[in-house]
């Protein structure tokens, strides 16, 4: 068994090497934002803003609720998901929607109006960089090798020479991202998905999904590893904004829905699948029920 404590201090210090490295990384990459000119600024009608970083704070509230994830359903078909919970749920979601109409959305706005799109860009790159631990541990979990060794090469070429994640080099060299998370490794596992949830700030998931939370939130990633609450504040902050700006340009489709409960439980549903069985031919897709998810 000596060779096993080895390997275990070999990885402890590996990852605590990492993270280091990362969070340094992060800290240089915040003085760059700061040095922007995020001063005060007047927007378009007259607003005034000061003091970005609280605001920022202030994105902790409602961390994720403009970005709902895990929304994974049957684990062999693409049947529509039961929901048994809707009155609950719609409930929910009501009290998510308030919170960012009122809240997260116009201090996105003004994030995106105030940091140019190439540091957004940047910052996006960053968190999906850190994100790559995960991924890389439920490729190996769901027996997906060769997509492993692949995130491992983009995890090691865009935190070199990609500057700690905020340019994707790895990307123009053939090693795209994916993103797999444990909720997808249970589904690949045949754990049944249960009924649907709409998670207050989190928003739409499912039984297995919530299940799937619990090791994500132990293990992030290499930035929470250890990080002082300053750091978890600003990265969490960073992180809601910049999901959140993203997806300002798609706000006027929610706003044509009829339902948009029921608009964004189909969204999500679709799109939960797709990254189930990324890896699916069209042919296989059809043979599982999935007709409905873009080939």
């Amino acid at each position: 068994m000596a060779w096993l404590t080895r390997w275990k201090g070999l990885f402890g210090n590996l990852v605590r090497t990492y993270s280091r490295y990362m969070r340094l990384a992060y800290r240089w990459a915040h003085l760059v934002i700061r040095r922007l000119n995020l001063g005060q600024r007047h927007l378009k009608g007259g607003v005034r803003y000061s003091s970005l970083p609280l605001l920022l704070a202030l994105a902790l509230l409602i961390t994720g609720c403009a970005t709902p994830n895990n929304a994974g359903y049957s684990s062999l078909s693409g049947s529509p998901p039961s929901d048994p919970l809707e009155p609950v749920n719609r409930m929910v979601f009501g009290f998510n929607d308030g919170l960012d109409r009122f809240l997260i959305r116009p201090i996105a706005v003004v994030y995106a109006y105030t940091v140019p799109s190439a540091v957004r860009l940047s910052v996006s790159n960053f968190f999906s960089n850190l994100q790559l631990p995960v991924t890389i541990a439920n490729d190996l979990l769901q027996g997906r090798f060769t997509q492993g060794r692949l995130d491992f090469e983009r995890l090691v070429i865009n935190s070199t020479l990609g500057i700690a994640g905020l340019f994707d080099v790895a990307g123009t060299v053939g090693r795209p991202r994916h993103e797999e998370d444990y909720g997808q490794t249970l589904a690949r596992w045949r754990v049944p998905a249960g009924p649907y949830l709409v998670l207050p700030l989190l928003g739409p998931s499912n039984v297995r999904d919530a299940v799937a939370l619990v090791p994500a939130f132990i293990y992030a990633d290499p930035v929470s590893y250890n990080a002082s609450d300053r750091d978890l504040t600003l990265g969490y902050a960073l992180r809601t904004f910049n999901a959140r700006a993203e997806l300002l340009m798609a706000d006027h489709i929610l706003k044509l829905q009829l339902d948009p409960y029921l608009f964004i439980r189909e969204s999500y549903w679709q799109r939960r699948l797709d990254t189930i069985y990324d890896d699916l031919s069209p042919t296989e897709r059809r043979a599982r029920g999935l007709e409905l998810l873009n080939d």
